[in-house]
């Protein structure tokens, strides 16, 4: 099946480095899921970060849609095709719209997007290491509510990284938070790859990060309350036909808050 979908051109792609990501659903989870993650990078210096497994759903999802697939027909493309799950809902473009700020899509009910400025205030750190065979420095910094570690590769002359973290003198091969939440580890790199770096084309909402972030943990935590919020009426039932109030769930690992005491 040629799959195909409406895409937005951002830059041609010269690299892709590929990360393994060990992330926890839930704060009080002990578990840690199993993601891989790609950094493209263009030649004119936008990236684009994201889960190699839920793009290879929405492209299947966008696909079908377009040509009046419905879900039992995505699920099954799915399934054959062997995509896996991901809990990353990111897709964050650096360098765009401009130079030194950064464009975030995540997918949830609705698509939200919001622009911030790209970068973290790093402290240079003890603990050099070598990661795929090139020296790392260390690197510590507070961001959005977590402290992450960093390693990145001076020889690698690229000022960027996983998810959100940047602005280091070297791309960033390895990254932790303090809490065991997230775990990133580059597992490939790739020079020369061809292609383009693409933006889904998709109704959004946009917003200020603030915001987002806020709807976000309401869909996460009460979806129905996030429903009524948008002047949907959203009822559950049970199995006799009853109405019920819909547990509530445990409080997700977010990659970060911005809560007033966690917005630097």
């Amino acid at each position: 099946m040629n799959l195909c979908y409406s895409k937005n051109f951002m830059d041609k792609m010269m690299f892709r480095f590929v990360y393994d990501v060990q992330a926890k659903a839930f704060e009080k989870s002990t578990r840690l899921n199993s993601d891989e993650h790609w950094l493209d990078i263009g030649e004119n210096g936008v990236s684009k970060y994201y889960s190699r497994w839920k793009n290879d759903y929405w492209h299947i999802n966008d696909s079908l849609k377009a040509i009046g697939g419905d879900f039992n027909s995505i699920q099954r493309v799915v399934r054959e095709k062997g995509i896996e799950s991901s809990q990353f809902n990111y897709y964050i473009y650096k360098n765009y719209p401009s130079q030194r700020h950064q464009t975030v899509d995540y997918y949830s009910i609705e698509l939200f997007q919001y622009q911030e400025p790209m970068g973290q205030d790093w402290e240079l750190a003890e603990g050099d290491t070598t990661i795929l065979n090139h020296p790392c420095h260390k690197a510590v910094c507070n961001y959005h509510g977590r402290t992450w570690t960093a390693y990145y590769a001076t020889d690698i002359p690229i000022s960027d990284g996983p998810w959100k973290l940047c602005g280091l003198p070297g791309l960033i091969l390895r990254a932790y938070d303090h809490d065991g939440a997230f775990i990133i580890n580059c597992i490939g790199i790739h020079q020369e790859v061809g292609g383009e770096i693409t933006m889904r084309d998709a109704k959004k909402r946009k917003m200020k990060p603030e915001q987002a972030h806020k709807l976000i943990e309401l869909i996460d935590s009460d979806p129905d309350a996030y429903m009524e919020s948008q002047g949907h009426k959203s009822t559950t039932y049970d199995e006799k036909g009853r109405p019920m109030k819909m547990p509530q769930m445990p409080k997700r690992a977010y990659y970060e808050s911005y809560s007033s005491g966690d917005k630097k």
